[in-house]
């Protein structure tokens, strides 16, 4: 190749480059006005949104949920705070925490016990019957808390919830440990055939 070609092959070259970088400008000022075209005649907008529970169980929360809030009714509202532990001041009732504390009991340390006077007893009970026997106690939790929690409030000088806590449960282990005893002695056989 001649210098001479060489030139006009450059020239070329250069032409076809300056046209190419037209086409890409005149392309993008093209999308450009479409886009805007497009915003301008098709907003996007959420007119309604609708949702139907039979059942809505949240186990646990971490964020934040709004129900029958529009978009712009979130935009204006402040920021609202689920608070999922009790404030300081704010105790667990006392007649769960003894139900709960209770009812530990009665699962891990029941089966010990009847069989501890199954054998003292010489009345074995087999596993159903034990199970239906411990079943049996915690039915009768809730109303033998109550009681012994009203007794310990009318009769007895306890200054903290520890305390009346401490007494109510005391109270119930023993009765449970003498109404099992009772049950071995009068009624065990029961439990043999069972």
């Amino acid at each position: 190749m001649n210098p001479n070609e060489w030139m006009n092959y450059v020239y070329d070259l250069h032409q076809h480059i300056r046209s190419q970088d037209q086409k890409i400008k005149d392309l993008e000022s093209r999308l450009q006005q479409m886009e805007q075209t497009s915003q301008k005649k098709n907003p996007t907008t959420i007119e309604k949104i609708e949702y139907n529970f039979d059942q809505l169980k949240i186990e646990r929360l971490d964020g934040t949920l709004h129900i029958g809030l529009s978009p712009s009714d979130l935009a204006k509202m402040d920021e609202f705070g689920v608070n999922q532990t009790n404030p300081p001041d704010e105790k667990v009732p006392l007649n769960q925490t003894l139900q709960t504390d209770l009812r530990n009991h009665i699962y891990q340390e029941g089966p010990k016990i009847i069989q501890h006077l199954a054998e003292q007893y010489q009345h074995p009970v087999n596993e159903n019957f034990q199970h239906v026997m411990l079943q049996d106690i915690e039915k009768q939790l809730p109303q033998r808390i109550h009681v012994h929690e009203q007794e310990v409030r009318n009769n007895h000088n306890l200054a903290t919830e520890d305390q009346i806590m401490n007494y109510v449960k005391d109270q119930i282990k023993h009765e449970i440990h003498q109404s099992l005893i009772t049950y071995m002695q009068g009624n065990g056989k029961e439990g043999k055939d069972q």
